[in-house]
């Protein structure tokens, strides 16, 4: 049992730094006014990872150099270390449960997270790239793991979310009920790239839950 404590105290830390991580993400450095996420995708950083074309990119990000580029590139470097975050808190998870599904989840949650890491790779080579160089395979190197990222990430969290549904405890079944709203919400995001964005709310909720039923709540 004392081992088992502890990986759920590991577990709770884990999603106490992913909501730090998200708290700091969408901190400074702000992207100026000049940045104009296009189809009513309220983050440029989202937006800029589901971008169609290079039109779209300049109306994230503009000509280089630019605020807003630096912006980008600072975000996505911190954003490397929200992906060893949430990769840790699905294994984490799978650890907990112990059961073929969420060893599917966190399988799900890897390949997501490494898919997160070549989308951020490509979107640091294009941000130090002109408009004028900025080719349409430079813009699908980013858009492509995105929404695969994005899939699968929202495939992991609709499956922990079933399996949080399913114990006992109010706060286990609300983990549950906004862990699949958030993945119902990010699967319908992956045809209107906007939903993405809102997928964070229930999404943020279910890590405040497991910080608090895992590192409050005994």
């Amino acid at each position: 049992m004392p081992h088992a404590r502890s990986r759920e105290r590991l577990a709770g830390w884990l999603a106490v730094a992913c909501v730090a991580l998200i708290a700091i993400l969408n901190g400074n450095p702000e992207f100026s006014n000049a940045s104009v996420p296009p189809r009513g995708i309220a983050s440029p950083v989202v937006a800029l990872e589901v971008a169609r074309n290079v039109n779209e990119v300049d109306s994230i990000l503009g000509e280089a150099p630019s605020p807003d580029r630096e912006a980008m590139r600072i975000k996505q470097y911190i954003d490397f270390a929200f992906i060893a975050c949430y990769i840790s808190l699905y294994v984490a998870l799978a650890v907990f449960f112990r059961s073929p599904m969420a060893v599917l989840a966190a399988v799900s949650g890897v390949v997501a997270g490494v898919l997160d890491g070549i989308e951020n790779v490509a979107i640091l080579r294009i941000v130090d790239v002109g408009l004028r160089d900025t080719t349409q395979s430079m813009v699908d190197a980013i858009r492509y793991p995105s929404l695969a990222k994005w899939a699968l990430a929202f495939l992991a969290t609709g499956l922990f979310g079933y399996l949080f549904s399913k114990r006992s405890g109010w706060l286990s079944r609300s983990i549950g009920a906004a862990s699949l709203a958030a993945a119902g919400l990010g699967i319908f995001g992956l045809f209107d790239n906007a939903f993405l964005v809102w997928a964070g709310i229930p999404m943020l909720a279910g890590l405040i839950g497991m910080a608090a039923k895992f590192l409050v709540l005994k």
